[in-house]
């Protein structure tokens, strides 16, 4: 086969924009805002990031690029892993493209003493067998985790919007609190102390992480960069009576796609718990994104099949499931 696998740089406008429409090609069946938009991905792929580092490689036929993948290495903790992802143009899918980007994936992984390799597979909701999860498994990887591709329709949540507020009133003693990605120095330690329990808190199933610590100056890098790339973080905080964090949720929007946004984190300590600050937290980030985005229509979310809880609150804003995602992990 005469296709050559080669890594490129992302300041290659021309190569990254042929490489941003494969990937838009193969995930053009899928439901939702599966592939971010041309201009999204024009800026945040070249611009450099602190919590990652980021390889992006093409499959070449002549003069033709007709397979993408990227591999993505966390920088700040769980140096033992990276996320591999592989796309092939679907007029050339089985011909072997997609295990050779994978194989390329891999080994640029164990170049950088990674061990162990995620990525993702999505199915129709609840499904099993298809196409992705048999090439997965024919490529080595687990299913380490199912979870709930889920969208809401913002037209839903405004018609739902005051029954929220009433069923799920803000806890006596506690109060709300909202920036656009940017926290205010009196909260900004004991957010990073929030964050740094995301990852124990949140089901995981068998993926391999561990916890993280978020330094206010590791905080601070992180929003620079989402100012950079024109990202909106709209989050929430609920104040303790104590003055501590008790919980957080955010909801992202890009300014170069102005009608989508994105759920990024949900977390409660586990201290505060049992007060419905979730629910809270999760309607003051999507009224923030109603009131500053009126073109907005959609907003995603995921969240682990197992987690009732987060469903739960998800399917009172007006959720509804659109795919199933299946963490994929592989030990090289």
């Amino acid at each position: 086969m005469g296709v050559d696998i080669e890594q490129f740089n992302p300041h290659n406008q021309a190569a990254l924009r042929a490489w941003w429409e494969v990937g838009h090609a193969a995930t053009a069946d899928r439901p939702g805002r599966p592939w971010p938009l041309w201009e999204q991905s024009r800026v945040a792929l070249p611009t450099p990031n602190p919590e990652r580092g980021l390889t992006l490689v093409a499959a070449i036929d002549g003069r033709e690029m007709v397979g993408a993948g990227l591999v993505v290495r966390p920088l700040r903790e769980n140096l033992h892993t990276a996320m591999a992802f592989a796309y092939v143009r679907p007029d050339r899918i089985r011909e072997g493209i997609g295990r050779r980007l994978v194989q390329e994936l891999e080994v640029v992984a164990a170049g950088d003493r990674r061990t162990t390799v995620q990525s993702e597979a999505y199915l129709p909701p609840g499904g099993s067998g298809t196409g992705p999860e048999l090439f997965a498994r024919a490529m080595g990887y687990d299913v380490a985790s199912r979870e709930s591709m889920k969208e809401l329709t913002l037209a839903d949540f405004v018609a739902r919007r005051d029954a929220l507020a009433a069923s799920a009133p803000v806890p006596d003693g506690y109060r709300v609190v909202t920036f656009d990605t940017v926290c205010p120095d009196e909260h900004l330690a004991s957010f990073g102390r929030l964050l740094g329990l995301l990852l124990a808190e949140v089901p995981l199933g068998e993926l391999d992480l561990q916890d993280s610590e978020w330094t206010p100056e590791r905080i601070r890098a992180a929003e620079q960069r989402q100012v950079a790339v024109g990202r909106h973080v709209l989050t929430a905080l609920a104040i303790a009576p104590d003055g501590s964090v008790a919980g957080a949720s955010d909801v992202r929007v890009d300014d170069n796609d102005p009608d989508h946004g994105l759920v990024g984190i949900t977390i409660v300590d586990p201290a505060h718990r049992g007060r419905r600050l979730g629910l809270v937290l999760k309607t003051a980030t999507h009224d923030l994104a109603v009131a500053g985005w009126p073109d907005l229509v959609s907003v995603d979310t995921s969240n682990a099949e197992v987690n009732t809880w987060m469903n739960a609150v998800n399917e009172a804003l007006g959720y509804r499931t659109i795919e199933t995602l299946l963490e994929l992990q592989k030990k090289l």
